[in-house]
Formats: structure tokens, C-alpha cells, sequence
């Protein structure tokens, strides 16, 4: 289910040196601010969470391949955080679901 995500100020102390990568990266051009360079690095560290929960990049992608679009979505808008809570609590279904057999 896609949901609109509320902005809410948020403070963070980062070390200088990850501070500078993330400015070099949007003074690059790579990001269009520190903001959105925040945001991709969150949504990194929730992919590696999630590929390490579902027992590697291949059970990943097989997963995330069983995983259905909201139908009511529009077309090409993926909520990411959402995308990947589902495809972790899909991956605990099926992990439960062994658990009671073995």
C-alpha cells in the first residue's frame, strides 16, 4: 500500500567525512540534495537488511518477484520502505510457515 510519507525535520550527526562524500556526491550531481542522498543511503541500508533477512540475494530477488504491485498505485511509483517491510514480512511468513514443519 503506497502512503504519502510526511516530512518531519530530523537531526543526524554524521561524521565529517561521510558529511563530505554526501556533498562531493550532490556537487556531482549524483543527488539533487543532501536530503535525497540521505534518503538513497536509508533505502540502501534497507535493501542489505532485507536481502540478509531473506537468506541472500538470490532468495531476494526471488521474493521480491512474488511480491504483487498495489493495484491502486499509480503506474511507475513505488513506495520503497513499503515495498520492502512487505517483501520482510513475506519472507517471516514463509520462515514461520518452515519452522512449523521441521
Amino acid at each position: 500500500m503506497n502512503k504519502p510519507v510526511n516530512d518531519a525535520p530530523v537531526s543526524v550527526a554524521l561524521p565529517p567525512s561521510a558529511v563530505a562524500d554526501l556533498a562531493r556526491r550532490v556537487g556531482a550531481g549524483e543527488f539533487g540534495s543532501l536530503d535525497e542522498a540521505v534518503t538513497a543511503a536509508l533505502l540502501e541500508l534497507e535493501h542489505f537488511r532485507a536481502v540478509e533477512l531473506a537468506g541472500g540475494e538470490a532468495a531476494f530477488r526471488t521474493l521480491a518477484e512474488r511480491v504483487e504491485a498495489d493495484p491502486d498505485a499509480q503506474v511507475g511509483e513505488v513506495d520503497a520502505f513499503a515495498f520492502l517491510h512487505d517483501l520482510k514480512e513475506e519472507y517471516r511468513k514463509l520462515a514461520d510457515a518452515r519452522e512449523g514443519r521441521g
